[in-house]
């Protein structure tokens, strides 16, 4: 049994009602993943084009800034036409193929980036001409959270077909605008722009996930979304499931139940694992006891919170803090 820190008697845990605390689990995660995204090239192709990106461990994305192209993934029976305004994005870096032709002759993405790099275009003409601005975004891989384990393999959002999602086309033209430039602290705007893009698109897909189950699902429900920002503002606290329930204005087991439905773990589990999380963090860093890490993360003793530790991660605190 973990001995977890005991709440003050004045702490008031909040309930659905008070809104003490805002739901914004997305925010959260996004901040533990650590996002770092960029863009490699905005570039005009003239057919015939090809390029073939490799499996990765980090995302990529390509937006269709001018013309068409075609998408063909290995597992996909049918290739995919996109038009102009079309973003298609990779979150676990799965292997595709994107050109003028449904399977035509493709170069290697790093190939590709090489030839660009050096002022070498290898599909640069005249006519049949494409824009296609490429990137990639990456994350903390280390981090046990279901959000990793439920990322989707692609998603393909049509800006210039849905009226609503015309602030979602400025904002990748503007991109697109910006990774031409040459006007001082282009890299760094560059930097921003695809940060707020890679986060746009995991919003879409939290909005339009409103079925299912998964972890994207719980974040677009207003009741575990709110559980978990509550976990994850308040590691600390000793949270039960009955306390967690309380605070999204539900019972115990209908809130136990949806938990597990929707995210797959139980609530003290995905607690377990948050709290986890933030220790890592902490003792990379180097800059805390190990008292005070236990503490931060709700366990009263270094015992109780190193047989957590290894539990969840696999090694003991010390081990983690030596490997620094």
């Amino acid at each position: 049994m973990f001995n977890y820190l005991s709440s003050p008697s004045n702490t008031q845990i909040p309930n659905a009602g008070n809104n003490l605390i805002g739901g914004d689990a997305l925010s959260d995660i996004l901040n533990a993943l650590r996002l770092q995204a960029s863009s490699y090239f905005c570039t005009e192709f003239s057919a015939p084009w090809g390029i073939k990106e490799q499996e990765t461990d980090y995302g990529t994305f390509h937006f269709v800034v001018r013309g068409g192209a075609w998408l063909n993934m290995p597992d996909s029976k049918h290739a995919t036409y996109l038009s102009t305004g079309d973003i298609v994005a990779f979150p676990t870096g799965a292997a595709h193929q994107i050109g003028d032709q449904p399977n035509g002759v493709c170069i290697s993405g790093d190939e590709l980036l090489t030839q660009i790099q050096n002022d070498k275009n290898p599909f640069a003409g005249d006519e049949s001409i494409t824009t296609l601005l490429c990137g990639y975004f990456k994350y903390q891989q280390h981090i046990q959270l279901p959000i990793l384990r439920d990322m989707p393999n692609f998603l393909h959002i049509k800006t210039n077909e849905e009226p609503s999602l015309l602030w979602l086309n400025n904002l990748a033209n503007m991109l697109a605008h910006e990774s031409r430039s040459t006007l001082p602290g282009g890299t760094v705007v560059v930097d921003r722009l695809t940060e707020v893009l890679v986060i746009q698109l995991l919003r879409w897909h939290v909005n339009t996930h409103d079925s299912g189950t998964g972890y994207f699902r719980a974040l677009a429900d207003t009741r575990l979304s709110l559980a978990l920002s509550l976990i994850h503002k308040q590691p600390a606290q000793a949270w039960t499931v009955e306390r967690m329930a309380h605070s999204v204005g539900m019972s115990r087991s209908a809130f136990a139940n949806l938990f597990h439905e929707i995210i797959g773990m139980t609530p003290l589990s995905y607690l377990s694992q948050w709290r986890m999380h933030i220790a890592q963090d902490l003792l990379k860093e180097g800059k805390e006891s190990m008292i005070s890490v236990a503490e931060q993360v709700g366990y009263r003793s270094e015992a109780s919170f190193s047989k957590a530790f290894k539990k969840i991660i696999g090694i003991s605190p010390g081990q983690l803090r030596r490997q620094k």
